[in-house]
């Protein structure tokens, strides 16, 4: 059953999400990129982030569905110190939305949602990297109100 993006539910991922979150980044490296990443691979690298294990200084976030947990949409931030900014920002990697989940809306609630959560935390901005061939990602990324410097997108909340 369809859910509004204004009714998914918005929160850090929890342990329950590791399969999921996987399978999607798998699906998201071989549609974008065509890589065929390793199950076991992915999954240990998702599961140190879940736990903070290995060093992993990242978080994931999702959308889920109220009814049962599915996963709708995902990303992970990574924290990098800005000297320039005094500040951290907040680079958004592993975005991905399930095909049957797409074209609701789903990741610029996600995107939003993200967003305040980098404001509240004091965050100066939020990043992203996309393949210079993937223009479906640029397209998305303009139209949620960022732009590109050497095909990163920014979106600063503070200026220097």
């Amino acid at each position: 059953m369809t859910v509004s993006a204004a009714d998914a539910v918005f929160g850090a991922a929890a342990p329950g999400h590791l399969d999921a979150l996987a399978a999607n980044n798998i699906a998201m490296a071989k549609e974008t990129e065509g890589l065929d990443l390793p199950p076991a691979v992915v999954h240990k690298g998702v599961q140190a982030v879940l736990d903070g294990s290995h060093g992993a200084q990242a978080r994931y976030f999702v959308l889920t569905h109220p009814r049962d947990g599915a996963v709708l949409a995902q990303l992970m931030i990574t924290f990098e110190w800005s000297d320039w900014r005094a500040a951290q920002v907040w680079w958004v990697q592993s975005v991905y939305v399930p095909p049957q989940h797409r074209r609701r809306g789903y990741y610029r609630r996600l995107y939003e949602l993200v967003r305040e959560e980098a404001r509240k935390k004091g965050a100066a901005g939020v990043r992203l990297y996309a393949d210079a061939d993937n223009a479906t990602a640029h397209e998305a990324y303009r139209r949620l109100g960022m732009t590109s410097h050497y095909s990163v997108f920014e979106e600063m909340f503070v200026g220097y």
